[in-house]
């Protein structure tokens, strides 16, 4: 994924790029056809023969695409600015459209990741992932990862990478400064 390229730093590579699960967006469309519907209501049961009829459907149907805007377009964009970032040398989440946020987390430091499923999870394919950190900040909770045992599987792989990588080739970790 090209955008999440521009984040690396110039020693680590990228290992694996998601965003959140699709599913995140579902409430966010069922409120875009409501809105539409009641707009679409309103629509019907407004008089034609009245004369303030041209000004009711202009405010219906500016008030109907605001509301899309505030309550599916801007979750939108949220929802496609937030990725989870695993490369060769730390887990990065990054989010926000307006607002930015990101936090990033060394593979150095990691202790355990877990990851939570229900069975509606499960039959969907996503989950939450929470990722231990020995730092002051301590958790990064990733939420709606897709497959999230196959991500966890991933970051203790690039752990491992990680740790065998400081260790050197005679396997001993180096003296800490």
């Amino acid at each position: 994924m090209p955008i999440a390229e521009r984040y690396l730093a110039d020693d680590e590579e990228l290992v694996h790029v998601t965003r959140q699960h699709w599913t995140e967006m579902v409430s966010e469309f069922v409120v875009l056809c409501v809105i539409w519907a009641v707009a679409g209501a309103l629509l019907w049961v407004t008089p034609t023969d009245e004369t303030w009829r041209d000004t009711a459907v202009w405010v219906i149907v500016g008030a109907a695409a605001v509301a899309s805007l505030w309550f599916w377009l801007i979750p939108l964009f949220q929802w496609r600015r937030t990725m989870y970032i695993l490369t060769t040398k730390r887990m990065y989440k990054r989010s926000g459209f307006l607002t930015k946020a990101g936090r990033s987390i060394p593979l150095s430091r990691v202790n355990d990741v877990s990851f939570k499923a229900s069975l509606w999870e499960r039959i969907w394919r996503y989950g939450t992932l929470n990722i231990q950190s020995a730092s002051e900040q301590g958790m990064m909770t990733l939420k709606h990862v897709p497959d999230p045992e196959g991500l966890t599987a991933l970051i203790y792989r690039q752990v491992d990478e990680e740790q065998r990588r400081q260790s050197g080739p005679s396997g001993m970790m180096p003296p800490m400064r």
